[in-house]
């Protein structure tokens, strides 16, 4: 891999391991389970696992919906990440999630170097972190990630003439498995299409008679999974039912006008290298033709972030070979050791490294944050003491704290809404959720249909509805709190079921938020 540095320098092998390191130390941080998807995942895995298969095709876990329609495209993720749990727990699935990351970044990193040198591609990865951290959440979305890795890698390696084309037969087989991992299955057969496309036009018809055929199998390989062609429907018709608003899926112009984050302008710094990058090589060469899929590539995965902040990541695994392509064209170098200053690279790595280790980092990048693997220290104090104290519902609870609540609740309990739009009508968040929040006279009128004993509430929730109904629900003599830590808040319905409880616990508790 590092042949361009000659055998005998281990330096940037050293570089890239200090490299990786510091990546893996960003990962490395405690687990917040209250507003994760994680624990819903977990549970699916556990239910799936023990024979229950109607949490694949309905809502399954709220009572409000419990035989909505739905299609569970993360099944499988659900199985990995329960059978990692089980025998391991929280810190082996973190460390599960750190090494699946690290392989994908070593994987691009592998494909930036192919198209120009391990230097360049060093240098581009180090503003390129933060994008990736991102989506630094153990999500099913990892799988994606990686696999687009693999799917890219191997065609580049058949395409340069560096594997044999039998190999594409993997493909169609790991698309089977993306396609009952994560929603981002399409890109496999995009990533093969844009290939295949660059074949037609550089009339390459060997290539292009094996994209194809891989290509077709792909594509039916999206439909083997419980759900059928409604699996390779689902990135189409996803947000046909999608009443709730997701910050993930806002637009950069959007979101940065309400919540400030540094990687917005990273982001746009990025994106105009990528782009004004790949402008100077096309015109350098005089010629579009020999770079079909880095303007594809280099469009879609723009599009995409510019559309939804969900998607930096990607953008950004994409953006390293893109990149480090267009750097080493436009500078005519294949490879810079007599320039590379490996040493001082070495010590700004290690410097990274001790800056993270210190916790400093912080101060100059706020979206760092502190050392650890697994959850955060009495992550799930709430769920024990609702266990512990034989609390009942029925639960108010609002959209973020959901999938905490799927997990850690004792079975016979279900939660009133949870963190999947799509697994609820678009009406009952638009007409029900958010209104109950807002609004003390739906709320009361509500409350009264749905009989809540108890409100469960992740108070932070900074949604406008979510912060007027907290400071509201506070007040109310009805309710009487419980249970407080820094990020849940237990209230109990005054009444006789509760009196017991409310006796020993409902004194006066300071709320830090």
């Amino acid at each position: 891999m590092f042949k361009n540095f000659g055998a005998k320098n281990i330096l940037p092998t050293i570089i890239l391991a200090v490299l990786l390191t510091s990546y893996a130390l960003l990962l490395a941080h405690p687990i917040n389970l209250v507003t994760a998807d994680l624990g819903r995942h977990i549970k699916n895995g556990e239910i799936i696992w023990n024979g229950n298969f109607n949490v694949l095709k309905t809502n399954f876990y709220s009572y409000t919906y419990s035989n909505f329609p739905t299609t569970n495209h993360h099944w499988l993720s659900g199985l990995v990440f329960y059978g990692i749990w089980h025998l391991g727990g929280f810190k082996v699935i973190h460390i599960f999630f750190i090494l699946v990351s690290l392989a994908t970044l070593f994987i691009f990193f592998r494909i930036a170097t192919i198209k120009s040198s391990p230097a360049i591609a060093t240098l581009v990865t180090l503003p390129l972190i933060p994008l990736l951290l991102e989506r630094d959440e153990i999500r099913p979305e990892a799988f994606s990630y990686l696999l687009a890795g693999i799917f890219f890698w191997v065609i580049l390696k058949i395409k340069n003439g560096n594997l044999n084309p039998k190999y594409l037969f993997i493909l169609p087989i790991l698309q089977i498995i993306w396609a009952n991992l994560h929603i981002y299955f399409f890109l496999g057969p995009v990533i093969i299409g844009t290939f295949l496309i660059e074949a037609l036009i550089e009339k390459n018809s060997l290539l292009r008679k094996k994209l194809s055929l891989t290509l077709l199998f792909s594509i039916i390989a999206t439909a083997i999974t419980p759900f059928g062609i409604n699996s390779t429907l689902a990135p189409l018709t996803i947000f046909k039912n999608f009443g709730y608003r997701l910050v993930e899926n806002q637009s950069v112009w959007f979101i940065e006008k309400i919540l400030p984050n540094p990687n917005y302008l990273i982001f746009k710094i990025i994106f105009l290298v990528l782009i004004l990058s790949l402008i100077a090589r096309i015109w350098r060469l005089k010629s579009y033709k020999t770079l079909i899929t880095d303007i594809i590539f280099t469009l879609g995965f723009s599009i995409a972030s510019w559309f939804a902040i969900r998607n930096f990541a990607i953008f950004g695994l994409f953006a390293l070979p893109l990149i480090s392509g267009n750097l080493v064209s436009l500078f005519k170098v294949k490879t810079v050791t007599a320039h590379w200053p490996e040493r001082t690279t070495l010590a700004l790595l290690i410097l990274t490294v001790l800056v993270i280790l210190s916790g400093e980092l912080q101060t100059v990048y706020p979206k760092a944050q502190k050392l650890g693997l697994g959850l955060e220290n009495r992550n799930i104090a709430a769920l024990d003491f609702f266990k512990e104290n034989n609390l009942t519902g029925p639960i108010f609870n609002n959209y973020d704290i959901g999938g905490y609540l799927i997990f850690g609740l004792p079975h016979k309990e279900k939660v009133f809404t949870d963190n999947r739009p799509e697994a609820y009508p678009a009406e009952f968040f638009e007409k029900t959720l958010i209104p109950m929040q807002e609004n003390k006279e739906t709320w009361n009128e509500r409350k009264d249909l749905y009989k809540f004993n108890a409100i469960i509430f992740s108070y932070r929730d900074y949604t406008p509805w979510g912060q007027t109904f907290f400071a509201r629900i506070l007040k109310d003599p009805e309710w009487k709190t419980v249970f407080a830590d820094s990020r849940v808040v237990i209230l109990l319905k005054n009444n006789e079921l509760n009196k017991d409880a409310i006796k020993k616990y409902g004194q006066s508790i300071e709320i830090k938020r």
